[in-house]
């Protein structure tokens, strides 16, 4: 009898976030995990302890897969006004889930971890850059106003998208990219020199 391929940690983790993402952090169970990835709850309690550890594990991968598709060369396509909206679309689709409020409570009891800090404040410093080179692109093409100044406005526009998240999380709303794009045309209306689609 052939045995089956071992799965990757790394392959393991990203079935199992996408599980943690629809369930949330704490309300996930082994089982469930061990149905999406075909094995037993006591293998994935034997390599990973907790479910807290598998949390913490599947969220870290995801945000270093985020943080390398965010300076991928899709990214460096995004350009101006535009571009901003397009990311908010991609922000929107890697914190959408339908247990946000959990998601958002449960990485606060993580601030005090020195390595999930390091990696948000690195996902943090990514999406400021995004923002800050949109915003030097928008002003050349007048697109927005040359007011804005674009490294302390793109810390803003990060700042915003983080507590715009914090709000959906606790809001009875579902769209999320729609909640962070109403935000970011109430923050830059007064700076559009020229409309875009």
């Amino acid at each position: 009898m052939s045995r089956t391929k071992k799965m990757s940690d790394s392959d393991l983790l990203e079935i199992a976030f996408d599980v943690i993402a629809r369930e949330g952090f704490t309300s996930f169970t082994f089982e469930q995990v061990g149905k999406a990835v075909k094995l037993s709850p006591a293998a994935l309690v034997k390599r990973f302890k907790t479910k807290k550890q598998l949390a913490l594990l599947a969220r870290n991968q995801k945000w270093e897969r985020n943080i390398g598709e965010i300076e991928s060369q899709k990214f460096k396509e995004l350009e101006g006004l535009n571009g901003i909206f397009d990311f908010l679309t991609v922000i929107a689709n890697s914190v959408n889930s339908k247990r946000l409020n959990e998601h958002v409570i449960w990485l606060g009891t993580e601030a005090g971890n020195p390595r999930s800090r390091k990696k948000v404040a690195a996902y943090f410093e990514t999406t400021r850059n995004v923002f800050q080179k949109l915003l030097k692109e928008a002003i050349e093409r007048g697109e927005l106003s040359k007011k804005i100044d674009p490294k302390p406005f793109s810390k803003t526009l990060e700042a915003l998208v983080q507590g715009a998240i914090f709000q959906f999380a606790f809001l009875d709303e579902r769209d999320i990219e729609f909640h962070l794009k109403v935000h970011f045309k109430t923050v830059l209306a007064p700076y559009i020199l020229k409309e875009v689609t």
